[in-house]
């Protein structure tokens, strides 16, 4: 199953733990998946005796083809369970606890397994791949790992220099604007930035005045 999710600026820098509700196919809690009422079983076909085919012999061959009466299934069900009407899986929502980690970025997929679809014939359930969206914020742009922001000085502070405050993730910090700043240049804030997804530290925060 795939199940796209929009977080926030702030939650792909610092991760967050959230719930989600997936449509899905589960096995049906009235019957657990036999497809027939409570206290009842389902019959051998009798049409072809629970092998799901039936054969016809046609001159010199022998032709094996799905069976009308059971669909293959090879058991027919005279009391369908009535919650799932004898399909012995039901589609509901089901709420999932997730955990993304900080890091993330448009595209990011997590994959929980055993939260898919139920399998067929009893087996082992699918995975579920949750895709990551992150909403653009207003001040700040990332560039892999870093964050980078734009800066407006004044002509005065340029020419003479000034310690300014800049709104990180983490809060304002100070900068120092060396004299004879021109505009557009650039100043890098160590470890300001986005944690690495797949290894350790942190990115910087590009500051362009």
């Amino acid at each position: 199953l795939r199940y796209d999710l929009k977080i926030s600026f702030y939650d792909a820098a610092f991760g967050k733990e959230t719930e989600i509700e997936v449509p899905k196919v589960l096995i049906c809690e009235v019957c657990h998946g036999t497809g027939a009422t409570p206290g009842t079983y389902p019959n051998q076909c009798p049409n072809c005796k629970g092998t799901g085919q039936v054969t016809r012999s046609q001159g010199f061959f022998t032709i094996s083809t799905t069976c009308g009466k059971c669909h293959g299934e090879g058991k027919v069900i005279p009391n369908p369970c009535k919650e799932c009407r004898g399909y012995g899986k039901v589609r509901k929502s089901k709420k999932i606890q997730i955990k993304i980690p900080p890091g993330v970025d448009n595209g990011s997929k997590l994959r929980i397994r055993g939260e898919g679809e139920e399998g067929e014939m009893g087996g082992s359930p699918g995975d579920l791949f949750v895709f990551i969206y992150v909403e653009p914020h207003d001040f700040f742009t990332r560039d892999g790992d870093n964050i980078v922001c734009q800066i407006p000085i004044s002509f005065t502070q340029a020419a003479l220099g000034a310690e300014i405050e800049v709104p990180t993730l983490n809060g304002e910090k100070i900068i120092k604007i060396s004299k004879g700043t021109e505009s557009g240049e650039i100043f890098k804030i160590k470890g300001e930035g986005f944690p690495k997804l797949r290894s350790y530290g942190r990115g910087d925060q590009i500051v362009q005045v």
